[in-house]
């Protein structure tokens, strides 16, 4: 795995070369083109000055070193015969229109110039390799400084990345050196402005794992201490079970450790429902829930205590009506406010559930009628392990605590309320409509399912 100082040295290099390879390409085309320039004007003045030059006098003056010039000349008469040619080996065409030419004969370019002088023609010609050879040495000798420069350059990268990313060091090692316990926010250490995004993204996530952490422990207080009494009371009820000499005396001690590890079950399961919550940040899978028929489905289950208790327990009139949710939660919280209920109201009560819709939230009900609950007290009964001075029936104080958390896992809205008729509580939670799903058909009215 490459570093970041690794990979900013071969993106800076990469990006320097390629400017330096531009660059040089810009000067090379510069060079050439003033280069040609030149050596037209060369090839121009040459040709001029031999226009009158006696061909004998030429010849007898020319000198052996003469044939490593780059240079041809050739004179021809009007005839287009040869008069006289400065490199034998490089003999080239006649050229029939005067001025410059480009030519390409035997596989090599030339750069041709003729001039009429009279009955003569003068020829005076170039290879194009060697402008171009001259146009490589002159964008070569531009950049040879900066390419010296290159390997400068990178250590002044390698060495200034590394003072820069020094603090995002300091923060490793400020991290590797804590303990697992320790979730202060990270000391100032003034960083780079790039950095100042991840310190706070950490110290945020460190806050908020202190909150998880205190949350924690304080469940675990709490639930030591609530387990505590239950557990005292069972263990009790077993001693004198054990000790009755009666039959009845033990039968009735044997009801007693009953309902003794009842409540306990039911605690723990209160507990393990509320870790489980506390475990996962978010609402889990979430797909389309029918609250209607997660209603009928929490009914039916408490059926039995219902009738147990002789409560009337049943569904009102109403439509189907989705939400997007997890279904197990939904079912538990609903689970939770139905049992609360049950326990609440006494004999000959009533406790309805209702799903109704409108354009911009679904409602889940569920009344009672029960003592209710004061209204100073609404707004402590979710807290945890809260029990209310009027609170009669055994329970654990966690029902409406989990339920509380699964509304705001939902993005649910709840709310406790007096019936409209009554005594008793009604607890309506509130609920976005399903984005997935569109109701298909009119809603049925018809539809009751009576008391249990």
């Amino acid at each position: 795995m490459k570093s970041i100082r690794q990979r900013l040295l071969l993106w800076l290099l990469a990006g320097l070369a390629l400017v330096l390879a531009v660059s040089g390409y810009a000067t090379y085309r510069q060079a050439r083109a003033e280069i040609n320039t030149l050596f037209d004007y060369q090839l121009e003045q040459t040709a001029r000055a031999l226009r009158n030059q006696n061909l004998l006098a030429l010849a007898m003056s020319a000198d052996p070193s003469e044939s490593e010039s780059d240079l041809l000349v050739q004179i021809w008469d009007r005839k287009r015969g040869l008069l006289y040619v400065s490199h034998k080996s490089w003999e080239l065409p006649f050229a029939t229109q005067p001025g410059f030419t480009d030519l390409l004969w035997r596989n090599e370019s030339w750069r041709l110039f003729a001039l009429n002088a009279g009955d003569r023609i003068v020829q005076v010609a170039q290879t194009t390799r060697v402008r171009l050879r001259m146009s490589a040495d002159v964008a070569l000798r531009n950049l040879a400084p900066f390419l010296l420069l290159l390997p400068g350059m990178g250590g002044v990268i390698w060495f200034g990345v590394g003072a820069g990313l020094r603090p995002l060091r300091q923060l490793a090692a400020e991290l590797q050196s804590r303990r697992a316990d320790t979730l202060e926010p990270l000391p100032a250490i003034r960083p780079p402005a790039e950095i100042v995004p991840l310190v706070r993204a950490l110290n945020d996530l460190l806050a908020r794992q202190a909150r998880t952490l205190d949350a924690q422990r304080q469940f675990i207080a709490d639930a030591a201490h609530e387990l505590r009494t239950p557990l005292t009371a069972v263990r009790l009820q077993a001693d004198l079970a054990r000790q009755a000499a009666r039959p009845e005396d033990r039968t009735g001690a044997l009801e007693d450790l009953r309902g003794g590890l009842e409540r306990a079950t039911h605690l723990i399961e209160q507990l393990l429902a509320m870790a489980r919550l506390d475990a996962t940040p978010g609402a889990g899978t979430v797909e389309p829930v029918d609250l209607r028929a997660l209603a009928k489905t929490v009914i039916a289950e408490l059926a039995a205590i219902a009738d147990a208790r002789d409560l009337d327990l049943g569904l009102l009139p109403g439509e189907t009506a989705f939400v997007d949710g997890n279904p197990a939660e939904l079912r538990a919280m609903l689970g939770n406010l139905v049992d609360n209920a049950l326990r609440y109201t006494p004999g000959d009560g009533r406790v309805d559930v209702g799903v109704r819709r409108d354009p911009h939230e679904v409602t889940l009900d569920v009344r009672d009628t029960g003592p209710g609950i004061p209204v100073e007290e609404r707004s402590r009964v979710f807290d945890r392990f809260y029990r209310g001075a009027r609170a009669r029936a055994p329970g654990s104080g966690l029902g409406l605590a989990i339920v509380r958390h699964i509304a705001d896992r939902h993005r649910a809205r709840i709310e406790l309320i007096e019936p409209e008729e009554g005594s008793g509580l009604r607890v309506t939670v509130s609920f976005p409509p399903s984005q997935t799903w569109q109701p298909t058909a009119s809603p049925d009215a018809r539809t009751l399912d009576s008391g249990v």
